[in-house]
């Protein structure tokens, strides 16, 4: 796994290198949780994504990232494709600032069954929405919002929701924060 990283890495330096600022590398976190569990702070999420304008006030962004998820004991990793429109409220010879909203489609690439019991299973596809504010400063970006997944990412197996009745709404949200370099 981290062989793959390191090589990806390398290739969107390479990539970056000629994109004319347009292309950004960012870190973030999240305060990861899904419904009716505790959260957690989740410090593993990297990314990369491709910001281009619209006009002078729109942007539009596509991305792909390693993202985790889940819940308090619970860190399953994800690839995630995202695209966002952003509004640019504010914008000078050197900075941008803006709300930022779209669709985001997850991929499961690191179950963490160990955390999950023996009568659940983790779904390895997830689809939802984010949204937040963007600014941009010189080379500099950063985001900071929120994001809401549609599908349940736990199953609980339906002979146990038969005998006990349980409820297995397990939708992920998370707020989230990316600081990143511009290319």
């Amino acid at each position: 796994m981290k062989k793959i990283l390191l090589m990806a890495l390398f290739a969107i330096v390479a990539v970056g290198a000629s994109a004319q600022k347009n292309i950004s590398i960012w870190w973030g976190g999240n305060v990861a949780k899904i419904t009716d569990a505790d959260s957690e702070f989740k410090a593993l999420n990297i990314g990369v994504a491709y910001t281009a304008p619209i006009n002078d006030a729109f942007d539009w962004s596509a991305g792909v990232s390693y993202t985790t998820k889940g819940a308090d004991g619970w860190d399953p990793g994800f690839i995630q494709l995202e695209g966002n429109g952003a509004w640019n409220f504010l914008k000078g010879s050197e900075a941008k600032i803006g709300i930022f909203t779209g669709p985001y489609l997850s991929f499961m690439v690191a179950k963490d069954e160990d955390a999950l019991s023996n009568w659940m299973e983790a779904n390895t596809f997830d689809i939802g929405w984010q949204a937040g504010l963007t600014a941009d400063w010189k080379f500099l970006t950063f985001k900071l919002g929120y994001e809401f997944g549609f599908c349940d990412l736990i199953d609980v197996k339906s002979k146990l929701l038969e005998e006990f009745d349980v409820d297995s709404d397990s939708k992920s949200g998370a707020f989230f924060f990316r600081v990143g370099v511009r290319f």
